[in-house]
């Protein structure tokens, strides 16, 4: 049995609401890819909180077809104390894609470390190192629902559930890409620079620059590429920060980070 299907009967320790000052309301999930390619899982709540977060449960989504893995959860103090995380079972494919369930079981209240949450700011619960490059996402669906995996969340055995949102409900790049001759020149940069790449066939690619969030910010797309491709991209109109350039052609997807100064 799936261990995350033991998530829901713990709704019984309501008992650790005592512990709590605030009222419990729902908090929402969202995903986002560090500096370092780097998955980055934050809880969002509604309310002032400082109870036990009991139990949680999510999914990540991404596609099979990738050579990408997920690596060594690692969690910081204290969410690593409030509310410890591990994987359900291992990863696993089905219909194209590939899924690892995360579930969290809390013993501690919040009060007890001490530590608290503020309505409406973001609190980053888990970090997870990519091995490969590809594009990620939390999901709620078809085969989630079947193995209770959709995103679930308790707040002193209550059910505090709140949605998915951000970029993760279309996906955002993680890991890091390795395109034999895919260099970005010069990087980092102020104004503009130059993508290379050498193609030993001719290929179909869609680039894209995604900004932190995961949104494309600059689209182009080549057809019958071949050779010494020299695409220049004009970053004076941008933010100052990291951006993910990603190149797919024929199932594939490569990542390079370019960085505006």
């Amino acid at each position: 049995m799936n261990a995350s299907s033991f998530l829901k009967p713990v709704a019984s320790l309501a008992f650790f609401a005592l512990f709590s000052t605030a009222q419990a309301a729902d908090v929402d999930i969202t995903m986002a890819a560090n500096a370092e390619g780097q998955l980055e899982v934050k809880l969002r709540p509604a309310a002032n909180f400082d109870g036990l977060v009991s139990s949680l449960v999510f999914t990540i989504k991404w596609d099979a077809a990738t050579d990408a893995h997920l690596g060594t959860i690692q969690q910081t103090e204290p969410a690593g104390t409030y509310l410890p995380i591990s994987r359900s079972g291992d990863e696993q494919d089905n219909g194209g894609n590939r899924y690892q369930i995360f579930v969290g079981f809390g013993m501690t209240p919040m009060q007890w470390i001490p530590t608290n949450w503020v309505a409406g700011q973001e609190y980053t619960i888990m970090t997870i190192p990519v091995a490969g490059t590809a594009e990620f996402g939390l999901v709620n669906n078809a085969w989630t629902g079947l193995n209770n995996a959709d995103y679930y969340l308790a707040l002193g055995g209550l059910d505090e559930t709140g949605t998915i949102y951000g970029s993760s409900s279309t996906g955002i790049v993680a890991g890091e890409g390795s395109a034999d001759g895919l260099t970005v020149m010069p990087n980092p940069t102020d104004r503009s620079t130059v993508i290379s790449l050498t193609l030993a066939t001719a290929q179909h690619l869609n680039i894209d620059l995604l900004n932190a969030a995961g949104q494309s910010v600059w689209k182009e797309e080549l057809d019958h590429a071949a050779g010494a491709v020299r695409i220049p991209l004009d970053l004076s109109s941008y933010d100052q920060g990291m951006y993910l350039l990603r190149i797919r052609s024929a199932g594939k997807s490569l990542t390079h980070r370019v960085i505006k100064r």
